[in-house]
């Protein structure tokens, strides 16, 4: 979530402060009590103590002079960082934005500032050494602002913004900055994407008021931020077994003895080369140091050039390689809780992570890195993958799916005895997965007939409804019939309807005849003007109508739906797709046979129920007649084009120029 108190430069509004964060008045309806809207600097020193205004001549009518136009100098504007990257960040973003005919300076460690300039970067490590704090006078600032503003609780920041603004309340235990501003009231503005903290420390101390707020879901709805495309990779990490930090989430020694193995380093760098080899630039977040050094040997012992950044890198070294990975000058950077916040490399496409976490906002600080547009790269989305346990309950570890609904292929590894002893030559993708049995399928939309509503459906309902093209989605009951979601007719005043058809018991159905339907008429149950609506209330009708315990096995996450497919079911989804000698699970040469699904040869025998379960529901419902057709049409128009270009080649070819005369 995005904490965003007010914009930095406004000509609409003036900013106020009663206590600590700064409440918005308009010039028009008039300002904070608390604080004048009136710039400090409009005065010179020696006037500040006194409003009224005099000259050389004496007393001046002051309701003419009040009538006046105030002619308003430039205050300062200090901004608080946490990171060395961060203040460059800010510095680079303050120049391009505010021209030559401002003043930018940082203040970090052997870089000073003057405590002058309009507008001046700061570390917080730096600025709490009082020596260094002590140029910079209250009085002359118009505005503080704090980047990664959830730190601001933290005793250290405290401290510093009391001494800008007394009203920031600050604990017993804590002595405040010498100052020679009496009463300071400088407005405090807070920018964060991170909107809790892991300790429960109250942000309240600093700050009064959330001015805006938005979600990451309606950010990526509406463009700011790129699409993204989710994986995970289910692995038996046995999580139960990590001990706790005081943190609330893993203890970091503990859980890289369950990630910082060779089967799992092996397992990631496979899944790489399966799904993310063809990405610009790839960032992969670790548990520790040792797992960094680990698994950057695994990659490039893989012949892929991947490179490693941590806390304990040299700060030039460290500037130069995320530099050069931002050109595009290698495909892999691997890091440790170096760019979990403030990071501006836009050209991320896919992030990678091997560290479980059950924090939401690491997770949240994670994934952003990789949410950024491109379009200077032609980046089209970010692809998520995420390493999750497939044995243990993990605790309540946060996957990326549970925070904004996104859209993730169910990808099921299975681990499988080694076959060393067959000899076959294989390319390294499979040569790093020997030991895993990978699948990936897509449980929500098994023929990619509704991708844009994906997010939609995941974020609304724990539920399997399949995407079966032209807006229509079907929820499976269980052999009690099923769930229908369909555009309604032109000239219904809602956009969905939502209807049911019980099963038909199988002795009627005998007695009706071979063509009769193995369901009643459909029953129309509600309407909705938006997806989201209509699926919550055929969600409501088929847990009252099956009952709790039968509604349970509908989840998309039901244990049944892991189990390995019946084989009648493997045979169906053969003949349903049209292969040749349905009615086995093996080929000619007694090898398990594999099929297309979702653009994905995958193993047969290592198709769970529910995939399969997704995919006969869209088969039987629609979806796979509605992708052939998309299928046939992209293929039209492709031989359109080629057809096209291929006219325009030779006629191109015949209008040659003639060889100039006197050319040999």
């Amino acid at each position: 979530m995005f904490m965003h108190l007010i914009p930095l430069v406004s000509d609409d509004f003036a900013i106020s402060s009663s206590m600590s964060s700064p409440s918005i008045s308009s010039p028009s309806s008039g300002s904070s009590s608390s604080s004048p809207a009136i710039d400090p600097h409009s005065f010179s020193p020696d006037d500040r103590s006194n409003n009224d205004v005099t000259s050389k001549r004496g007393q001046i009518d002051k309701e003419k002079e009040a009538q006046r136009p105030m002619k308003r100098q430039r205050g300062q504007t200090l901004i608080l960082v946490g990171s060395v990257e961060l203040a460059n960040q800010a510095q680079r973003a303050a120049e391009r934005l505010l021209g030559e005919g401002w003043t930018v300076e940082v203040e970090q460690s052997k870089r000073h500032a003057s405590g002058k300039a309009d507008v001046t970067i700061a570390t917080y490590q730096t600025l709490i050494n009082p020596d260094r704090l002590a140029k910079f006078v209250p009085n002359r600032f118009e505005l503080i602002i704090v980047d990664e503003a959830h730190h601001a609780a933290a005793h250290s920041y405290l401290r510093l913004l009391h001494y800008f603004n007394n009203s920031v309340r600050l604990p017993s235990s804590l002595e405040p900055f010498p100052s020679t501003a009496e009463s300071p009231q400088i407005p405090i503005v807070g920018f964060t994407a991170t909107f809790s903290r892991a300790d429960q420390l109250a942000l309240s101390s600093v700050f009064e008021e959330i001015v805006y707020h938005i979600d990451i879901r309606d950010l990526l709805e509406d463009g700011h931020l790129c699409d993204i495309k989710s994986t995970l990779v289910k692995a038996a990490l046995n999580l139960d077994q990590v001990k706790m930090g005081n943190n609330g989430d893993y203890r970091t020694s503990s859980l890289a003895e369950k990630l910082d193995t060779d089967e799992v380093n092996e397992l990631i760098v496979g899944t790489y080369l399966h799904k993310a080899a063809n990405r610009r630039s790839t960032l992969i977040f670790c548990v520790d140091l040792a797992h960094v050094s680990n698994l950057t040997n695994a990659f490039r012992s893989a012949g892929i050039d991947a490179r490693s950044i941590s806390s304990a890198s040299k700060a030039d070294l460290r500037k130069e390689t995320i530099a050069a990975f931002g050109r595009g000058e290698f495909p892999v950077l691997i890091n440790c809780e170096i760019f979990t916040e403030g990071t501006d490399i836009p050209e991320i496409d896919c992030i990678i992570l091997a560290r479980p976490t059950k924090s939401r906002n690491l997770l949240v600080q994670m994934v952003g890195r990789g949410l950024r547009l491109s379009p200077k790269t032609g980046k089209e989305d970010c692809h998520l993958i995420d390493i999750v346990d497939s044995v243990g309950r993990a605790n309540g570890m946060l996957v990326s799916p549970t925070l904004w609904g996104l859209t993730h292929e169910d990808m099921d590894e299975r681990e499988r005895e080694h076959q060393a002893s067959q000899g076959s030559t294989s390319d390294p993708a499979s040569d790093a997965l020997e030991d895993y049995e990978i699948t990936y399928v897509d449980l929500d939309d098994p023929f990619n007939v509704a991708t844009d509503m994906r997010p939609v459906v995941e974020r609304t309902t724990r539920n399997a409804w399949v995407a079966c093209g032209k807006g229509r989605y079907i929820l499976e009951a269980m052999g009690n019939g099923y769930l229908s979601i369909d555009p309604s007719p032109a000239e219904s005043p809602a956009k969905f309807t939502i209807t049911y058809r019980h099963a038909i018991p199988p002795e009627l159905i005998q007695s009706r005849g071979r063509k009769t339907s193995p369901y009643g008429k459909p029953r129309v149950v509600g309407h909705a003007d938006d997806l989201e609506r209509a699926i919550q209330t055929g969600d409501k009708y088929a847990e009252r109508t099956l009952g709790r315990d039968l509604f349970l096995q509908l989840s998309r996450y039901a244990s049944w739906r892991r189990k390995p497919a019946s084989e009648k079911a493997l045979k169906l989804l053969l003949k349903l797709k049209g292969e040749e000698n349905p009615g086995t699970l093996f080929d000619d040469r007694g090898r398990g046979r594999t099929v297309e699904i979702s653009g994905q040869e995958v193993a047969v025998s290592g198709l769970t129920s529910g995939q399969v379960s997704s995919w006969l529901v869209g088969a039987k419902h629609g979806a796979k007649t509605f992708r052939s057709a998309q299928d046939r049409a992209t293929q039209r128009a492709q031989a359109k084009a080629e057809a096209k270009a291929e006219k325009e080649r030779l006629l191109k070819a015949r209008n040659l120029p003639l060889p100039q005369s006197g050319s040999r």
